[in-house]
């Protein structure tokens, strides 16, 4: 909980780079000022450069909106961050302490000496024999990679936390209303979703999902054939027509658009939103045999997909669970929910920056307390001899950059051939893997045929089927038959996306076809091939 006058909430994760301040008014906190930018897509794929230009982004996010608050706090996630619910019997903090620690060892994909961890325990149930710990770790190497990051940008970080601890913290109002048993915070953004699930306000499991608001724009781009010609629609029409109009799911209120088809339009969404509802209700089942609880009774959305319209009342009635997008404070853009619930939290109870950065001033100020005042003259003495010390490292430090770069301008020649020498063999050991990974292909095909097979409907007739090393181009006809056909086809593509077979399947193409006497559809799907 905030309990300082102003606080900067910062989100990094994935795609963005947003930043939020935070600033005390009469009726509780309130958003002063905020900033959004997204990362060029072609760094995401390029870790070093990518961080240079979030902390040039956000460099320019403080200056262009003229933020002076300095304190900031971070919230992290990715596969080197880890949060889980322990339930401990009762015992002593430092043991409370070490049996944290060594439950994460049997999770963590980094060794335990490198893990930075941070817990509190929730409120315990009448007559519980044990306590619920919420706890949180992430790698030493993330940590330094996010302080060295703000520091860029000319501010200071006073905490790091984790999403379901920030919009716990947003929607703390929300999700504690004693008619509000079971609850689901459901958070979209860009390339992932985030479901959080909390009993009675308690947080209780957390999932992350590799899907987003862009599985639902690359559904809906691709090559569409009307009467007036083919349409191609690109991924940036996609986006546009899904930011203005929305999912096309309701096709008697959808907007006209000029030369698209919609029904071609919502035959290939389609089965990408049912992709999304699907994992939502696979998560909230495997809660349910998890903890032995009811059903999830109410979903809060909130991130940037939170915006698309039609979205909600989509996943609402599949899941038949009902869905609100609540303002916690007042105006606040769902894509700022996590930057600002990580400025709400104040960097307090969860805070994963290390101990020895957490605890450092109020260690010296018990020194201080501790000792009796010194005369002032001595005071100024010890300042002074302070500020010599300094300047004399400083002075070291400078000589010995000099002699370090000194020295890699000499060894430049050596380096240059050492870099052709590193070139080469790397080559060498891409053309080695292309080999492997084509003869451990080879072994795939006839899994394929054999899975295609057995999942295609009845009312569907495959007419042709290219494959390569990376992907399977399938050509057919739907036809009716106790189904519409392009049900027939969401349907297919959606078991061959939960096949395992597959990392990605898209409905490139689906055009009417009126040679036969039953409604027909043409299609073409692209699925590429899961290499794991």
């Amino acid at each position: 909980m905030l309990t300082t006058r102003a606080m900067l909430g910062i989100d990094l994760r994935i795609t963005a780079v947003k930043i939020v301040e935070i600033e005390k008014a009469a009726s509780g906190y309130a958003v002063k000022k905020w900033g959004a930018a997204e990362v060029p897509a072609d760094l995401l794929d390029k870790p070093a450069q990518l961080a240079v230009a979030k902390a040039d982004l956000l460099r320019r996010l403080v200056g262009k909106n003229k933020i002076k608050t300095r304190e900031a706090v971070v919230v992290v996630a990715g596969n080197l961050t880890v949060v889980k619910l322990f339930s401990l019997p009762e015992m002593p903090p430092a043991e409370a302490a070490d049996a944290v620690k060594w439950k994460f060892a049997e999770e963590l994909p980094f060794p335990i000496e490198e893990a930075l961890i941070s817990y509190y325990p929730l409120p315990k149930a009448a007559g519980a024999e044990k306590t619920d710990y919420l706890a949180a770790c992430i790698s030493r190497k993330l940590y330094q990679e996010t302080d060295q990051l703000v520091k860029k940008a000319g501010l200071r970080l006073a905490g790091i936390t984790v999403l379901p601890d920030a919009i716990h913290e947003l929607y703390r109002a929300q999700i504690s209303r004693p008619e509000e048993k079971i609850t689901s915070i459901v958070y979209m953004g860009k390339r992932s979703t985030n479901i959080s699930i909390f009993r009675r306000g308690a947080f209780e499991f957390n999932r992350e999902l590799a899907i987003g608001g862009e599985t639902i724009t690359q559904a809906m781009s691709g090559l569409l054939v009307s009467p007036e010609g083919r349409v191609e629609v690109s991924p940036a029409d996609a986006e546009r027509i899904k930011v203005e109009h929305g999912v096309p799911v309701d096709l008697e209120n959808f907007p006209h658009l000029e030369k698209i088809p919609l029904v071609q339009l919502q035959a290939m969404v389609r089965p990408a939103l049912e992709k999304i509802q699907s994992e939502i209700a696979r998560t909230f089942e495997y809660y349910k045999g998890l903890t032995g609880e009811g059903a999830v009774n109410k979903i809060i959305l909130t991130g940037g997909s939170a915006l698309t319209p039609h979205l909600k009342e989509f996943l609402s009635a599949g899941l038949g669970i009902p869905i609100e997008t609540p303002e916690p404070l007042p105006g606040l853009n769902p894509r700022l929910s996590a930057a600002t619930g990580a400025a709400l939290t104040g960097a307090e109870p969860l805070n994963l920056v290390p101990e020895e950065v957490k605890f450092r001033w109020k260690a010296l100020q018990q020194q201080l307390l501790a000792k009796p005042l010194v005369p002032a003259g001595a005071l100024v003495g010890l300042l002074a001899l302070v500020y010599l010390l300094f300047w004399y490292y400083d002075s070291n430090l400078n000589r010995e950059l000099n002699k370090i770069n000194k020295r890699l301008e000499d060894y430049k020649p050596q380096l240059t051939q050492l870099q052709i020498y590193q070139s080469i063999a790397q080559e060498k050991q891409r053309k080695a893997q292309t080999l492997k990974v084509y003869g451990e292909d080879r072994g795939l095909i006839p899994i394929v045929f054999r899975k295609i097979s057995r999942i295609i409907p009845a009312n569907i007739t495959i007419n042709s089927l290219n494959l390569t090393r990376e992907e399977v181009r399938i050509f057919g006809s739907s036809f009716l038959q106790n189904e519409a056909p392009e049900a027939s086809l969401s349907h297919f593509v959606l078991e061959l996306s939960e096949s395992g077979l597959f990392a990605d399947v898209k409905l490139v193409e689906a055009v009417k076809n009126d040679e036969y006497n039953v409604q027909t559809f043409n299609f073409e799907i692209l699925a590429k091939l899961n290499k794991k």
